[in-house]
């Protein structure tokens, strides 16, 4: 009878080295959320901008651009960084109710830096929009996009 060694331990988590298996999946899919709002973003101010050029009132200018940069962001969040199918009027309502959330939880935020830590207004506006930015990301992901 021959003699054969037993075989080599099997490892019960194999080791990677690809960027992938260091990264949690959220961190890649919030920064196709951080992108795809620059997107918005862009296409909020470019069509502001090229409608003012295009000697448009700048009020129009202003609630056309704010509309495509809203449609864009929808768009962008539920189909590439959420990438939900279906659904389309039950994701939009939660998308809207969320945002007529954010901009008086907005508000509140900016009046309590500016009235209570003494902000300046700019700093203020800043850092509200920030913290929307942040659980933004969450509220869309499990509760807006589900």
């Amino acid at each position: 009878m021959p003699c054969s060694s037993p075989p080599p331990p099997v490892d019960p988590e194999p080791q990677t080295t690809t960027v992938d298996a260091q990264v949690p999946a959220w961190t890649a899919q919030f920064a196709l959320y951080l992108g795809s709002g620059g997107i918005a973003v862009l296409l909020d101010f470019g069509s502001y901008f090229a409608l003012l050029a295009a000697d448009v009132w700048y009020v129009a200018a202003n609630l056309v651009s704010n509309a495509l940069g809203f449609f864009g962001a929808f768009l962008l969040h539920k189909y590439i960084v959420f990438r939900k199918r279906g659904m389309l009027a039950s994701h939009f309502l939660r998308y809207c109710l969320l945002n007529v959330f954010n901009i008086a939880a907005q508000t509140l935020l900016l009046i309590a830096l500016v009235e209570w830590l003494h902000l300046g207004e700019g700093d203020g506006k800043f850092l509200s929009w920030a913290a929307t930015v942040l659980w933004n990301f969450f509220l869309y992901k499990f509760f807006v996009y589900v």
